[in-house]
């Protein structure tokens, strides 16, 4: 029986199992044979020897090898695993030592990698009772964290939030020759750059393949474009003005050595960098590599100002206590506000949101900006939406997307709400989120009329013998898939009948969608039901920044020695929809021009 998904299940695990985005590239394995200290654990006898077990980690199994003494854990090797290279490393590597060093299962997750850190305990649990122990008893047994350091610090440029513009921020101030300190509350850097794809929207790039336009004209037409039926609109000026930089950007990296791709993408430029935990690790390395102190699992928790409103630094927190990090520039690269619940309207509703996200992504850099006095956009922060997301068994076992433009998307009433054929799948994403329906599918008869890829087509009838609503369900009439939806019988007969009569007519007169794109459904034969998610690669809103990211406030005013980068001020650059890359390019430049800009005031 093949497995079966619980889109429930999957978003209630995702807060805290987002550690891990999918790959199939394999870190090296992990090997922890310090010796075990003294006994900390009154663990029952073992019967010496080495065992192998597995458990579910993020992307599959995660395959652990323990040997044992008579009566300790002398040794623990991550065999196998598939977990996302970069985030994953620190549970594969850190754990198993751990575990060894204080006999106990008992050891902390690594944030931001909890499911990795669950698998190998959960693992090494069974090891524990195929050894004759009682891994209840190891569950319990002390764990003592090292103590952290909480004396104040001082530097000259503090960056708070380790992700795509923060890393881009700390690496360009380092290299420049500022005393640099970056601080990340969870346990690895990256964010959500980490999970994704490593495209770069890219203008003006000097170093990438000429035959492909990156002019500023062409994404800018194309911005507005799509953007023509936005309720929100975007600062067209302020984003054209950063668009422009991110060539510049783009070739920095490239000059870095950093291995890259260049892609047309039918409405503007873009340069893959391998994927996007690389492209983390390899921002990472270039901070060290250039001087810069990052701290992890530290967390900001207000900035500090002087009398006349300067900002002087921030008050942080790690497991230890708190402290102060004084700093002449602060610049603020938390992320969005995707798992704070109350800071997302679309978060209260019903709808199905498949997160992309990381979980350090709570709206703290937004909370603390409008605390320190910052301009705050208009709207609260909402949904930056990707595409929509097939049902989690293709996340799993197939990658193809497919193009949706013929076919028929029905809400949980069985209604058509919108044109399939959106200019964008960003675009019908948002329609799905404003919609607000608590469920989606895609209609596809037997004999695929309207086309889908084949291979796609075969994964359909594949998953649908497992008739979950959740995923694909197969019915021989109309009638028949309507009792499996739930949906009334005669609404999804009438909204076939409808979309039919729209095909032979050539005209969409309810939806607009253009001709070439209406193919009727057969009147007889069955039909599939295929689920969609809303994806999320985050949140759009936070603080207002001039065009150096000095952060402004509400008089528009810029705050001294304050800057702010990435998610955390996205307010003028996106509408309602969001596009593949335009993040990335210009996160990473925003964090860059934050960090030029603030060295060249200390100089």
């Amino acid at each position: 029986m093949k497995k079966q998904f619980s889109v429930i299940l999957s978003a209630l695990l995702a807060a805290s199992l987002a550690g891990c985005g999918s790959s199939s590239t394999a870190a090296s394995a992990s090997e922890a044979t310090t010796a075990p200290a003294e006994t900390t654990a009154a663990a029952s006898a073992y019967k010496a020897g080495t065992y192998t077990a597995a458990a579910g980690g993020h992307n599959g199994d995660v395959t652990v090898e323990v040997t044992f003494s008579d009566d300790a854990i002398t040794g623990i090797t991550v065999k196998d695993q598939k977990e996302t290279p970069t985030l994953s490393d620190k549970a594969l590597n850190d754990l198993p030592a751990e575990i060894v060093d204080q006999q106990t299962l008992a050891v902390d997750n690594v944030s931001g990698a909890t499911f990795t850190s669950m698998a190998v305990k959960n693992a090494v649990a069974d090891c524990v009772d195929q050894a004759g122990g009682d891994s209840k008893t190891l569950y319990d047994a002390p764990y003592t964290k090292a103590p952290e350091a909480t004396d104040d610090i001082d530097t000259d440029v503090l960056v708070i939030g380790g992700g795509t513009a923060g890393l881009m921020a700390a690496y360009e101030a380092g290299k420049a020759g500022a005393d640099v300190t970056l601080i990340e509350k969870l346990d690895v850097v990256g964010g959500t750059l980490n999970e994704a794809a490593g495209l770069l929207l890219t203008v003006g790039s000097e170093e990438n393949d000429s035959s492909i336009d990156d002019s500023l004209e062409r994404v800018t037409d194309f911005y507005k474009t799509v953007n023509t039926d936005s309720a929100l609109q975007p600062d067209y000026d302020f984003t054209a003005n950063l668009m422009s930089q991110t060539g510049k950007t783009v070739d920095e990296l490239i000059d870095m050595g950093l291995d890259h791709t260049d892609v047309d993408m039918g409405g503007y430029a873009g340069t893959i960098f391998t994927i996007g935990y690389q492209l983390s690790a390899d921002l990472q390395k270039a901070c060290t590599d250039n001087g810069v102190k990052i701290l992890t699992g530290t967390a900001a928790d207000s900035l500090v100002t002087d009398s006349d409103g300067a900002v002087t630094g921030a008050k942080v927190h790690n497991d230890t206590g708190s402290f102060t990090i004084n700093a002449k520039k602060t610049i603020v690269a938390c992320g969005g506000a995707s798992w704070n619940t109350d800071m997302v309207p679309e978060k209260k509703s019903s709808i199905d949101v498949h997160e992309k996200t990381q979980i350090g992504s709570t709206g703290d850099g937004m909370t603390m900006l409008k605390e320190a006095g910052a301009k705050m956009a208009d709207n609260d922060p909402y949904i930056k939406s990707s595409q929509p997301d097939y049902a989690d068994v293709f996340h799993n076992d197939w990658s193809n997307t497919p193009s949706n433009s013929m076919a028929i998307l029905i809400d949980a009433d069985g209604k058509r709400f919108t044109n399939e054929a959106q200019p964008a799948a960003t675009v019908l994403n948002k329609k799905m989120i404003d919609h607000n329906s608590s469920a989606y599918w895609f209609l596809i008869d037997d004999d695929n009329t309207i086309g889908y890829d084949a291979d796609y087509f075969e994964k359909v009838k594949e998953f649908a013998a497992d008739d979950n609503s959740k995923a694909v369900v197969h019915a021989d009439s109309l009638e028949e898939l309507a009792g499996k939806l739930n949906v009334d019988a005669d609404t999804l007969k009438k909204t076939v009948e409808d979309y039919n009569t729209a095909c032979e007519a050539g005209s969409d007169a309810e939806f607009g969608k253009d001709a070439e794109n209406l193919k009727a459904y057969p009147e007889d034969g069955g039909f599939y039901a295929v689920y969609q998610r809303i994806g999320s690669w985050g949140t759009i809103g936070g603080a207002v920044v001039d065009e150096q990211q000095h952060v402004l406030n509400t008089d528009g005013q810029p705050i001294a020695n304050l800057f702010a980068a990435g998610e955390t001020a996205t307010g003028q650059l996106f509408g309602d929809y969001y596009f593949g890359g335009f993040s990335l390019g210009m996160y990473t430049t925003a964090g860059r021009i934050a960090a030029e800009t603030a060295v060249s005031e200390l100089n």
